[in-house]
């Protein structure tokens, strides 16, 4: 029995006067996959049938709004809403969102409640507001209603395409927790960039992010050909096709399924770090109107746009509501971003060097290493520059290497010698120069210059002595 027929069969059991609303009768109606979101609206205690029903299947019970009466039940990875009925059935519909979205079918009957002729708009694949407050009373539908475009390659119906034009700015002011779960699953389509293009078009970028809004018209110099706002989508659109083709061009056909394992680790209940590398993607320059200069020969340049870039992606995660670990990774990915490259101008990746890019993005540096490929090859319209992307392409194989074939070598070396044993041997007392020397130490250790704890000690009497006799100079 699946969760469905479970649910049914609790509420059968219970006598309970029950409909299935929402998505799930909507797509049962388009004959497509029930999906792991199923919604009752409830005529009677919602709230306590589904702590009820989360006993009877050891399922985790949530109140969501006790006001309203709404609970959620998680089993495995579906969510069943409970839902006091808003008066009788065609005044609930009537607060929902859009028509196919306005319906219902009784627990227990086969009969087709639809009052705002959503059959109707399934059939012309459209999007129909049930009202002209809909986005009023909450504006995260504005945003689902792209998503839905995108689900459903349905189209907005014109005088809707009208309410979202004029209650745009109101995505400014909507709930941003339901906003960040909506907009991402609008960025984990088959085509964000063109999602992203209509959200700009119908006005509703610009009040969700308008940190990103900011990068039109802002011009670079070659080798980019594109302002920030078209250098980001191409970078979003390349991110996209790395991931279609299974990661396989990033590091010349190696180290594919450790690249998809690792992007597919779930970092949230909704989020894998796939799906985080796509904001990333988007984040990525997010500084660069605020840092953007001109030199005398007129050339542009936007010094700093890392860290400041890490800094702003972190106050705009945070504002959405992200977690401290999705924070955590795509602000590092946005702050090291242009260090594999950097490290392909200079020619040999040296264990040092593989040492220090991973010691600063941490096991982020797997997905900078894909975004910086994906930056690479937004800068530019094709052909590429086939000799440079190779250089790069090596690179980020050396460091994928160094990190899944000699991790303890050079990535993590093992210590050899801990703080206070350090004091000990050298009489030098606690404090910040402790530190340096240790991580002195693991350099020297990556780099194969330091094997044993005896030369780790030598190492470190070399390095105060040197200091000394350039203090005395």
């Amino acid at each position: 029995m699946n969760i469905l027929d479970q649910v049914i069969a609790f509420l059968g059991d219970q006598d309970a006067d029950a409909y299935l609303v929402g998505g799930l009768v909507r797509d049962q109606l388009l004959e497509r996959a029930v999906k792991r979101d199923i919604d009752l609206a409830i005529d009677g205690a919602a709230s306590e049938l589904a702590r009820d029903f989360a006993d009877k299947y050891c399922g985790a019970f949530y109140l969501m709004d006790a006001e309203h009466d709404v609970a959620r039940v998680i089993l495995g990875d579906t969510y069943i809403d409970f839902a006091a009925l808003r008066g009788d059935v065609r005044s609930d519909m009537a607060t929902r969102d859009f028509t196919i979205n306005a319906m219902a079918r009784q627990i227990g009957s086969d009969e087709l409640i639809d009052p705002f002729h959503g059959q109707r708009d399934l059939r012309g694949k459209q999007i129909r507001a049930v009202s002209n407050t809909v986005f009023r009373d909450d504006p995260v539908r504005l945003l689902r209603a792209v998503r839905l475009i995108a689900e459903l390659g349905f189209t907005l119906e014109p005088r809707t395409e009208d309410l979202v034009r004029g209650d745009a700015p109101l995505m400014a002011f909507a709930s941003m927790e339901r906003a960040r779960d909506e907009f991402c699953k609008i960025l984990a389509q088959e085509n964000p960039v063109a999602l992203l293009r209509q959200m700009d078009d119908l006005g509703l970028l610009a009040p969700l992010l308008p940190e990103v809004n900011a990068f039109k018209n802002v011009t670079q110099s070659l080798p980019h050909i594109y302002d920030v706002f078209e250098h980001t989508l191409r970078v979003l659109d390349e991110t996209v096709m790395l991931q279609a083709r299974g990661y396989a061009e990033v590091a010349n056909g190696e180290f594919v399924a450790e690249l998809r394992t690792h992007l597919a680790q779930p970092v949230s209940a909704e989020r894998t770090r796939g799906a985080l590398l796509r904001l990333a993607a988007l984040m990525h320059d997010i500084a660069k109107p605020a840092t953007r200069s001109v030199d005398a020969q007129g050339m542009v340049h936007f010094y700093e746009h890392e860290p400041r870039g890490a800094e702003m992606c972190e106050a705009v995660m945070r504002r959405l509501r992200f977690s401290n670990d999705e924070i955590e990774i795509v602000t590092r990915v946005v702050r090291e971003h242009l260090r594999p490259a950097q490290l392909a101008r200079e020619g040999r990746v040296s264990n040092r060097a593989a040492y220090r890019f991973f010691r600063d993005a941490g096991d982020a540096g797997i997905d900078t290493c894909v975004i910086a490929l994906a930056d690479w090859r937004g800068k530019a319209a094709p052909p590429i520059d086939e000799p440079a992307e190779a250089q790069l392409r090596g690179t980020l194989a050396t460091l994928l290497d160094r990190y899944y074939r000699t991790p303890a070598a050079v990535i993590a070396p093992p210590a050899l010698v801990d703080g206070r044993a350090l004091m000990s041997e050298l009489k030098i007392d606690a404090g910040p120069r402790v530190g340096e020397l240790l991580e002195a130490i693991r350099e020297a250790q990556a780099a194969g210059e330091v094997k044993t704890r005896e030369e780790a000690l030598a190492f470190v009497r070399k390095e105060l002595t040197t200091k000394t006799q350039r203090h005395k100079e």
